[in-house]
C-alpha cells in the first residue's frame, strides 16, 4: 500500500525465501491477470505502472483523482514531501487514513477492521524465523512472529523513486495510519532488530495489518 491510498499493488512473485538470495532490488511482481484471463502487461496501460508525480500533476494537480481511477498506477515522487498526493492547494492529507480519529473513507481494510495507528502497533515480544539459503553468502529473514499467534512476512517494499520492489525476504515494512510531520509512522524489522514508530516517506509502498476497531 501506498501511505494513504485505498488500493493495494501486488507484492512479490516468489516466497520471502526465495527473493531473499539478493539483496536490494531482487524481485518481480506477481503477474496480475485481466477478466478474460490474459496477463495484464507491467508497464503498459492494463497493468501495474510506475509514474512519475510530475508528469501527472501538469495542469491538472490532482492525483488522488488519478490514485482512484489508476488503482495499479505508482506514483513516486524524488523530491520533499515525499509523497504521492498532490491538489492545487495542499501536498500532503493527514487525514487519508482517519489520523488516529476512526476509519476513514480510503482505509483499505474490510468492514469493522481498519489501519492501526501508531500507537497500537507498538508491539513487544517477537521471534524471528531465519534461514541459511543454499548456495548463498547471505542469510535470509522470512518473518517475524508476534506472540506465538500472528505473523509478519519480510515482504520488503516498494521503493520510494521508482516503485521497485525492495529488501524482499531481508525486512519487513508495515504502515501505522499516525503522520509524523512529513513522514508516517510504521513498523519495521530486519536482520538487526524490530522497530516500532519507524517514520518513512509516505510514497513508499509497505504492507498493511488490520486491526479491529
Amino acid at each position: 500500500m501506498r501511505w494513504g491510498r485505498k488500493d493495494a499493488f501486488p507484492g512479490a512473485d516468489g516466497s520471502t525465501i526465495t527473493q531473499g538470495t539478493d539483496t536490494y532490488q531482487n524481485a518481480a511482481t506477481i503477474p496480475i491477470y485481466g477478466a478474460n484471463g490474459n496477463t495484464l502487461t507491467e508497464g503498459s496501460i492494463t497493468g501495474l505502472r510506475k509514474v512519475d508525480i510530475t508528469a501527472i500533476i501538469g495542469g491538472k494537480p490532482n492525483t488522488s483523482g488519478f490514485a482512484i481511477k489508476n488503482p495499479l498506477t505508482f506514483i513516486y515522487n524524488t523530491t520533499t514531501p515525499y509523497d504521492w498526493y498532490a491538489t492545487q492547494t495542499t501536498n500532503q492529507d493527514n487525514t487519508l487514513w482517519g489520523e488516529g480519529t476512526g476509519k476513514s473513507t480510503y482505509d483499505p481494510c474490510p468492514h469493522g477492521w481498519r489501519v492501526p495507528t501508531d500507537a497500537s502497533m507498538t508491539f513487544g515480544d517477537f521471534s524471528t524465523n531465519i534461514f541459511s539459503v543454499s548456495g548463498s553468502n547471505y542469510t535470509v529473514i522470512t518473518g517475524r512472529v508476534y506472540l506465538a499467534i500472528a505473523w509478519f512476512s519480510a515482504t520488503g517494499c516498494l521503493y520510494f523513486d521508482s516503485g521497485a520492489l525492495y529488501n524482499v525476504g531481508y525486512g519487513g515494512y508495515y504502515w501505522s495510519a499516525t503522520v509524523s510531520d512529513a513522514y508516517a509512522k510504521g513498523l519495521f524489522f530486519g536482520m538487526g532488530g524490530v522497530y516500532p514508530s519507524s517514520a518513512s516517506r509516505r510514497v513508499y509502498g509497505f504492507s498493511i495489518r488490520c486491526v479491529q476497531e
